[in-house]
């Protein structure tokens, strides 16, 4: 088929439509269609350059509010109180909160309570198995230990687990 030219239809290109600048924008289905073959692969050229600008240019930053230094300095402060805070609240439980969760009895006075696993499910209220890709990882050791701190106010959690 070289060689073989589309037949005419007696009106230019340009005649129909000059060629589209960035401007422009999207046309819509029925323009795209009354333009002629030079029109279209010198609006396809353009867009194409726009998209290739558009995805070498930087982003752009989010606009930030004009701020003085003093507020930033504020803001800055308050928020890392208030990280520090929900860090503390998430790491810090009073006795009576440990015990309740651990379902222990109010005049507990020991550094550490041992569970078996199923012992520990029932007493926390939740299965402690996932799953892993092709298999569930549960706790598999004889014993969940669970040591207080009195001092720090905080508590951990230690076992074996595995498949």
């Amino acid at each position: 088929m070289a060689g073989v030219k589309r037949a005419s239809d007696g009106q230019s290109s340009t005649a129909k439509r000059s060629p589209p600048t960035k401007q422009a924008g999207i046309l819509p289905e029925d323009q795209l269609q009354a333009m002629g073959k030079d029109d279209l692969i010198s609006y396809i050229l353009e867009l194409q350059a726009h998209i290739a600008s558009a995805a070498q240019a930087p982003p752009s930053p989010p606009a930030t509010p004009n701020l003085s230094e003093e507020e930033v300095s504020w803001k800055a402060t308050k928020a890392r109180d208030m990280m520090a805070k929900g860090i503390k609240s998430q790491m810090k439980a009073r006795k009576p909160l440990f015990l309740a969760m651990f379902r222990l009895a109010a005049d507990w006075n020991k550094k550490q309570v041992r569970f078996d696993p199923a012992e520990f499910q029932h007493t926390t209220g939740t299965d402690h198995s996932t799953i892993i890709r092709y298999a569930h990882l549960k706790i598999t050791g004889s014993k969940v230990t669970v040591r207080w701190d009195a001092a720090e106010l905080t508590f951990t959690v230690t076992g074996s687990y595995g498949l």
